[in-house]
C-alpha cells in the first residue's frame, strides 16, 4: 500500500491513460468514427484499376421509359441471354431477383429457354438473416429464404448466390458475406461464386481461418467478423467500370440483323462478365456507399468481382495492431509534450498527428490496409490537450506557491519600510510608496536625529523584482547604522558607496540623503546619481528643479567620496523627492509622464497641504497610465515646511 501512496498524480494521470486507450481499441468504441475516415480515405485516393473483364449493363431510365413498365417482361431478359450468348459472353450475372412467376408464363419459358441454351447464367437469391447469431468469424447463418429464385430458372442456371450486403450503423453498404450458412449448406456470395467459376475454382472447398478465407487452397481472401469482405469501390458509379445500357445492346443487335451501323460495339461484351442491374432513379436498388449516398447495388457486386479478379483487396488491421498502434501514438505525443516547451510540444504533435494521417493513409493506398485513424489522433488531440492543462495547473500551483513566498517576502520589506512617522515641529511629511510587482527595488527612510531635526532617504535600485528588494532590504539596513552615528549626508552615502560596492555585481543604487534641521531651517543633502528636487520656493513663489553637486550611484566606484550642499529653507517651502516610477510612467500610446506635470500641480495646489499635494500627483499619474500595468516601482515623498499640521503616517 506505501508503494501505491508514493506513486504521484501524473503516474496515475499516465496509467489511467493506458488502461482507457487499451479499454476503447478492445471494445471498439469509437468504431462509428472510424468509419467516417474509413470513408474519407475512399474520397481521396486516385481511381483504382478495374478489370477490363466487367461489363454493367445498366436498366436505366431510358429502359423503362420506353418500355413503360416495371418489372420489365422477361421476354426483353430472354433476348438480352440470347444476344450476349451469340457474341460470346463468359459470363452472365443478373442482380435482378427472379423468385416468383411472371406475368405472362409465355415469356417465363423464353427466359428458361434462353437460360438453358446459354449455360453461363447466374441468379440471385437472398436470406433473412438470424440476427441471434451474428459475430466472430464464422459466416453468417440465414434463417429463411426472403427472395429465391423461380424453379424453371434455377434448373437451368450455371450458379446461384446470395446478394445480401447488410448495412452498417450509418446505414452505408461496406462489407459482404463471403457465405452465408442456410440449413446444412454454405450459400457463396453472387460475386464470389461467379469469380471462382471464372477462375476455375471450387466455391464450396472454402476454409475459414481468423482473418483469411482460403477457396480451393488457392485464393486466399481477407474478411472480417461474419466471414465478411471489405467492399474495395474502385471510385464514384459515373467513373467505375465499362457501362452499356439494357436496351441499347437490344438495338445495336437489331442494327445489325438489319444490316444498318449499330450504336455500339458488340464485340466488346465478348468473353466478358456481364453484370445485369438496375440503374434506373426511383427503383429501390440505391444505398449508400463510402463514395456515393446514391449508389446501384449492381455496382457493389461488380466491385467484389473486380477485387477478387484483380486481386486487389483492403484488409482491416487486426485488433491488437491497432491497439498496439494506439498505445504507441500515445506514448510518443506524451513524450513530445513533456519533453518540449509548449510551442514545440504543439507543432510537435501536429507533425506527429499529420505523419499518422499520411502514413496511415498510404498504407490504405498501396497495401489496401484499413487501421484506426480517427481514435489515433484524438488521443494526439486528448494527451496535447491533457498535458498542457496538466502543465497549466502545475505552473498555477507552483505560482501559487511563489506568490505566497512573494507575500511574505512582501510583508517583510514592509517591516523595512518606516511604519510610523515620528513627529518633527514646523514639518509636514506625506509618503507614498507601490512596488510594481510583490516586491520593490524602491526604498526609502525617514530617521528622527533629534527633537527639531530629521533625516529623509529615498533610493531606487537597478532592476525590479526579487533581487532588487534583497539590495533594498540590506541598503536600509546599512542606512539606518550610519544614519545614526554620522550627521553628515555625504559621509552617510561615502559609506554605503564602500559597503554596497563590495556586494553589488553589475548593480547599483540611486539615492538621495536629506537632513532637515528646523532651528536654523536649513537642509543639507548629498545624491549619489538620484533624480532631482522638485522645490517649490515660497519666496520666489515658483518650483524649479534642485540637484546640485550629484556624485555615480551606489554600488558603481568602490573608492569615491561624496560632497554635500546646503539650501536655507523658508516657510510654505515645499519639496518632492521621487523615484524614476513617476518620471517613466507611461500611457497607451507608449509617451512617458515625466516630471514637468508634477511640478505643474505642485505649483497649481502650492497652498494645499503636503498630503493633499501628494494625492492630486498620485491620482493624475494612475489616471495617465490607466489601463495599463505599473511599469515600475513608484515611491514619492513630498515635504512642507513651516506647516502648522504636523507630520502624519504615510500616505497608502
Amino acid at each position: 500500500m506505501k508503494s501505491l501512496k508514493n506513486i504521484s498524480l501524473g503516474s496515475w494521470i499516465i496509467i489511467i491513460s493506458f488502461l482507457v486507450i487499451f479499454s476503447v481499441s478492445y471494445f471498439r468504441a469509437f468504431d462509428n468514427y472510424e468509419l467516417l475516415f474509413y470513408d474519407l480515405r475512399f474520397r481521396l485516393r486516385p481511381s483504382q484499376k478495374v478489370s477490363p473483364k466487367i461489363v454493367l449493363i445498366e436498366i436505366s431510365d431510358d429502359a423503362l421509359k420506353r418500355l413503360g413498365t416495371w418489372p420489365i417482361p422477361r421476354e426483353f431478359h430472354a433476348a438480352l441471354v440470347d444476344v450476349l450468348k451469340e457474341y460470346k459472353a463468359k459470363s452472365i450475372v443478373f442482380d435482378i431477383i427472379f423468385s416468383d412467376r411472371g406475368a405472362l408464363s409465355l415469356h417465363d419459358e423464353y427466359l428458361s429457354r434462353s437460360i438453358q441454351k446459354a449455360e453461363n447464367v447466374y441468379l440471385p437469391l437472398a436470406f433473412g438473416i438470424n440476427r441471434a447469431k451474428t459475430g466472430g468469424y464464422k459466416p453468417l447463418e440465414a434463417a429463411s429464404i426472403d427472395a429465391g429464385v423461380f424453379k424453371d430458372f434455377s434448373d437451368y442456371a450455371k450458379g446461384m448466390g446470395h446478394i445480401n450486403s447488410p448495412p452498417d450503423s450509418d446505414g452505408k453498404r461496406r462489407k459482404v458475406p463471403l457465405f452465408i450458412k442456410y440449413k446444412d449448406g454454405l450459400v457463396p456470395h453472387l460475386a464470389l461464386k461467379v469469380a471462382c467459376d471464372f477462375l476455375g475454382l471450387n466455391s464450396n472447398n472454402a476454409e475459414f481461418k481468423k482473418g483469411i478465407l482460403t477457396i480451393d487452397k488457392k485464393l486466399s481472401l481477407p474478411v472480417s467478423s461474419n466471414a465478411s469482405l471489405l467492399v474495395n469501390y474502385p471510385d464514384v458509379w459515373e467513373k467505375s467500370f465499362k457501362h452499356l445500357s439494357f436496351l441499347s445492346i437490344l438495338q445495336a443487335y437489331t442494327d445489325v440483323q438489319q444490316g444498318l451501323r449499330p450504336a455500339i460495339d458488340l464485340s466488346e461484351i465478348k468473353d466478358a462478365i456481364c453484370i445485369i442491374g438496375l440503374t434506373a432513379s426511383g427503383t429501390s436498388d440505391f444505398k449508400p456507399t463510402p463514395l456515393d449516398n446514391i449508389y446501384p447495388m449492381v455496382g457493389l457486386q461488380a466491385s467484389v468481382l473486380n477485387s477478387i479478379l484483380t486481386q486487389k483487396f483492403i484488409r482491416e488491421a487486426p485488433d491488437f495492431l491497432n491497439t498496439l498502434i494506439n498505445i504507441s501514438i500515445f506514448i510518443l505525443c506524451l513524450f513530445i509534450c513533456l519533453k518540449f516547451i509548449p510551442l514545440k510540444s504543439f507543432l510537435g504533435s501536429l507533425g506527429l498527428g499529420l505523419g499518422y494521417f499520411i502514413l496511415s493513409f498510404s498504407a490504405f493506398i498501396f497495401c489496401g490496409l484499413w487501421t484506426d485513424l480517427f481514435f489515433p489522433l484524438f488521443i494526439i488531440v486528448f494527451t496535447y490537450a491533457g498535458s498542457t492543462l496538466y502543465r497549466v495547473i502545475k505552473e498555477i500551483r507552483k505560482r501559487e506557491l511563489i506568490e505566497k513566498e512573494l507575500e511574505i517576502a512582501h510583508k517583510i520589506q514592509d517591516s523595512f519600510l518606516p511604519q510610523k512617522i515620528k513627529e518633527c515641529p514646523g514639518l509636514n511629511l506625506a509618503c507614498f510608496f507601490k512596488p510594481a510587482k510583490f516586491v520593490a527595488g524602491d526604498l526609502y527612510d525617514v530617521v528622527p536625529l533629534s527633537e527639531n531635526k530629521m533625516g529623509v532617504f529615498i533610493g531606487d535600485v537597478s532592476g525590479k523584482g526579487v533581487p532588487a528588494s534583497l539590495i533594498m532590504a540590506q541598503t536600509v539596513s546599512l542606512f539606518r547604522v550610519f544614519a545614526t552615528n554620522l550627521d553628515n549626508p555625504a559621509e552617510v552615502l561615502t559609506k554605503l558607496n564602500t559597503e554596497l560596492s563590495r556586494v553589488l555585481k553589475g548593480r547599483f543604487v540611486t539615492a538621495l540623503y536629506l537632513i532637515i534641521d528646523m532651528d536654523s531651517h536649513l537642509m543639507t543633502a548629498s545624491c549619489a546619481g538620484h533624480s532631482p528636487i522638485a522645490f517649490y520656493d515660497s519666496k520666489a513663489d515658483e518650483v524649479i528643479e534642485f540637484l546640485p553637486d550629484s556624485g555615480p550611484p551606489l554600488g558603481v566606484v568602490g573608492s569615491l567620496e561624496y560632497s554635500s550642499f546646503e539650501r536655507v529653507l523658508n516657510d510654505k517651502d515645499k519639496f518632492l523627492l521621487y523615484t524614476d516610477g513617476l518620471t517613466e510612467a507611461r500611457d497607451k500610446k507608449g509617451a512617458e509622464f515625466e516630471l514637468e506635470p508634477a511640478k505643474r500641480l505642485l505649483f497649481e495646489n502650492r497652498g494645499s497641504c503636503a498630503e493633499v499635494i501628494l494625492n492630486i500627483i498620485k491620482d493624475k499619474l494612475f489616471q495617465f497610465s490607466k489601463g495599463l500595468s505599473q511599469h515600475d516601482d513608484i515611491t514619492l515623498i513630498l515635504l512642507e515646511v513651516g506647516a502648522e499640521k504636523p507630520a502624519g503616517d504615510s500616505v497608502n
